[in-house]
């Protein structure tokens, strides 16, 4: 196996794993706020499974993210690989950098920022949309890394 390829395989992991990591952790956050209160308000169980589902979302762009990674190296699709030099598989793992760690980060924030609005709907679950805005926009930041990865592909 040339060393291109296992910089290829070392940025698609990257790009998955971090934001799995940040999802997970996110999740986590949310999920122990929910807890609490759906001991309290079971009738909430529904918005807080919401709020806690957002952190989610980084995990989802990471796997997108290692995908067009593999795609765009040739390993997908039937494309050829072989041809990949150490230069140009670096160029892949740096590819990953963006969407890894703005989904690693956004993930663990939007999970801080989802739990807070979990304990706004137990006060008053009218603020669901507030509280799903709030978490939505440290999103944004996963959305922009996954964007530059992408732009980054394109020009290898």
């Amino acid at each position: 196996m040339e060393f291109g390829l296992v910089f290829v395989f070392a940025g698609a992991a990257v790009a998955a794993l971090l934001g799995f990591i940040g999802s997970a952790i996110g999740m986590g956050i949310a999920g122990r706020a929910g807890s609490a209160v759906t001991a309290e308000r079971p009738e909430l169980f529904g918005k807080v499974l919401l709020m806690q589902a957002l952190p989610g979302s980084q995990g989802i762009y990471g796997l997108v993210g290692a995908f067009l990674i593999l795609n765009f190296a040739g390993l997908l699709g039937g494309g050829d690989a072989t041809n990949l030099t150490i230069g140009m598989g670096l160029q892949y793992l740096m590819v990953a950098l963006p969407i890894g760690l703005a989904g690693l980060f956004s993930g663990i924030q939007q999970g801080a920022v989802s739990g807070t609005g979990i304990s706004m709907i137990a006060k008053d679950d009218t603020l669901i949309g507030r509280a799903i805005v709030l978490s939505a926009m440290v999103e944004t930041w996963a959305i922009f890394g996954l964007l530059v990865s992408f732009i980054l592909l394109t020009v290898i």
